[in-house]
């Protein structure tokens, strides 16, 4: 049987949190902690990230972005 493949917009936002892990190098800890969620739902996130909710996947975005500005 073949795995499900995920969704577009799911594979870009794992590209998103591994993009702030390595601006930031923060913990699933603090990411959750400025995203508003347990370290428990980043974890979540992570490992399948088709169900997380589009408010999360917009404030990551918009953090990431913040992060690549400031490094420029």
């Amino acid at each position: 049987m073949q795995k499900a493949r995920l969704p577009q917009y799911a594979i870009e936002f794992q590209i998103v949190l591994d993009g702030i892990h390595r601006y930031t190098n923060w913990t699933d800890e603090e990411l959750g902690k400025y995203l508003g969620v347990t370290a428990r739902t980043v974890r979540s996130m992570r490992k399948d990230p088709s169900k997380v909710n589009g408010a999360l996947i917009l404030k990551a975005q918009e953090k990431l972005q913040r992060l690549r500005e400031e490094y420029r």
